[in-house]
C-alpha cells in the first residue's frame, strides 16, 4: 500500500504524519530516516490494532518552502525557466513569501516529477 508522508522540517531534522492513519507519527534526522521510522512506526500500529502488515511504500507529501528546504540542491532559476515562471516569484515561493495558486502548484509538481523521471533514467558511465 502506498501510504502519503506528510513531512515538516524542523530545526532539528524532520517530523512526519501518515494521512491514512493520523495517530502515526514519527521523526529523523534525514528524509531516509524519517522513511525507516515511519515504517516502523505503521507495523507497530498494525501489530498493535490486529491487522495484517501490508507492503509499504510512501509518497511524500510537503508544501513548496518544505521542499526546497529539503532539496536545497535545485537551481531554482533554471527549474522556473524550464516551466515557463519568473524566477523571482518562485524563489518568493520557496520562501514562503507569497503562497502559490493551485494552478502554479500543479505546474511546478509536474515539472518536478518529470525532472525525476529523466534522472532515473540516466545512466553515467566513466571516464
Amino acid at each position: 500500500m502506498k501510504y502519503k508522508l506528510i513531512i515538516e522540517k524542523s530545526n532539528d531534522g524532520y517530523w512526519s504524519q501518515v494521512e491514512q492513519m493520523p495517530t502515526v507519527f514519527s521523526s529523523g534526522n534525514s528524509i531516509e530516516q524519517l522513511m525507516k521510522n515511519s515504517k516502523e512506526a505503521i507495523e507497530l500500529y498494525c501489530e498493535e490494532t490486529s491487522q495484517k502488515t501490508p507492503k509499504i511504500e510512501f509518497e511524500l507529501v510537503m508544501d513548496i518552502q518544505e521542499f526546497f528546504m529539503v532539496n536545497e540542491y535545485i537551481n531554482i532559476t533554471s527549474l522556473a525557466k524550464r516551466i515557463g515562471m519568473n524566477s523571482s516569484l518562485l524563489r518568493q515561493y520557496s520562501k514562503g513569501i507569497k503562497f502559490p495558486s493551485l494552478e502554479q502548484v500543479a505546474k511546478i509538481e509536474k515539472a518536478i516529477k518529470q525532472i525525476g523521471k529523466e534522472l532515473s533514467r540516466t545512466e553515467l558511465q566513466p571516464t
